[in-house]
């Protein structure tokens, strides 16, 4: 009788732990990782970070420069600049209700200017732009609209993903669910003289600087 209750016993024991490690892992699972600042902050919602390439070169950070192909001062796209850490920019989540910003989930990436030029609103989002046809290449520009994710704003949300010891930025919205998606890392496309971002195969690797 002893060896049926010490059985018994044991069976429940490893019947508990096995659901407990099950729920944990659908919890795990369900919930995307946090994305972390170069300190191992949390990135959050409303808070201004650089976004500064990892490269071996002295390759700083990202600032607004005219692409416009004619010396035409728009569109504004976003290049990479050397010596020179780039403007700070915010990041918004699909999910409004979220101040977290998780790995794989759906941003606005916003230079969170007081002024804008070359835009349509007051916003300063990146976008993804016409296909280039000279440089064969879709560049991000300014001129995306925050919020309101569907299929009207389909080209003016990113992801980010881990990616070597760090992450990348991917074009890859779930915004849309009926929606014809390219999906593509954030790379820089070297063109006119200039180190633009744009859609790539190969992504640039990149951390996160929380501005001071």
């Amino acid at each position: 009788m002893k060896l049926i209750n010490i059985l018994f016993f044991v069976s429940f024991l490893f019947a508990t732990n096995y659901f407990t490690k099950s729920k944990l892992c659908e919890a795990s699972e369900s919930t995307p990782i946090a994305v972390r600042d170069s300190s191992g902050k949390i990135l959050r919602t409303g808070t201004n970070y650089y976004v500064q390439p990892i490269s071996p070169d002295e390759a700083w950070g990202f600032e607004l420069a005219s692409i416009n192909n004619h010396h035409k001062p728009c569109p504004l796209g976003i290049v990479q600049e050397d010596y020179y850490p780039g403007t700070p920019l915010l990041f918004s989540s699909a999910n409004s209700k979220k101040g977290i910003i998780r790995l794989s989930t759906d941003l606005n990436i916003d230079y969170n200017l007081s002024y804008t030029v070359c835009t349509k609103s007051n916003d300063a989002i990146w976008t993804v732009g016409s296909y280039d046809r000279r440089a064969q290449s879709y560049f991000l520009i300014l001129g995306g609209v925050k919020g309101n994710p569907g299929h009207e704003t389909i080209r003016n949300w990113f992801k980010i993903e881990e990616f070597g010891d760090n992450y990348k930025i991917t074009y890859c919205p779930s915004v849309c669910k009926d929606c014809k998606i390219m999906c593509k890392d954030v790379g820089i496309i070297e063109y006119n003289g200039q180190k633009r971002l744009g859609l790539s195969d190969f992504p640039v690797e990149v951390k996160f600087e929380k501005d001071a």
